[in-house]
């Protein structure tokens, strides 16, 4: 038996969260849930696995704040809102990477400013 451990590839991108209904199977695992996230790995593979799973994985910082605020744009949506202009603003620096039209240093410096607006927008609410 190998005591080695399993590395898996980097996640760059998340690319979709996909609502497979009660009793889905996990791609990567097998085990049964509910959500399934797809994902882009660094070395180019498209895979699936349930968020459990997906935690596994170690992600890039880029990917991380996209799902973050595609999470929150889907939750804002159900409720008939839409995201605040810095949050806009830091999924448009993210799509611009993605597009090759801006680096990931200068797309996440713009993701920094947004969260730190919105720390101090609502940091002043108390």
């Amino acid at each position: 038996m190998s005591t080695e451990a399993v590395q898996f590839p980097r996640i760059v991108r998340f690319l979709e969260t996909l609502d497979a209904g009660e009793g889905a199977t996990c791609p990567h695992c097998g085990a049964t849930g509910r959500y399934i996230l797809r994902f882009m790995t660094e070395d180019g593979r498209e895979l699936g696995a349930m968020r459990g799973c997906a935690k596994l994985f170690p992600v890039s910082r880029i990917a991380v704040e996209e799902l973050r605020l595609r999470t929150k744009l889907a939750d804002y949506e159900k409720q008939g809102w839409s995201l605040n202009k810095r949050d806009s603003e830091a999924l448009d620096a993210i799509d611009g990477f993605y597009a090759g039209m801006i680096g990931e240093r200068a797309a996440l410096a713009i993701v920094d400013r947004a969260k730190r607006a919105n720390t101090m927008r609502y940091r002043g609410r108390r």
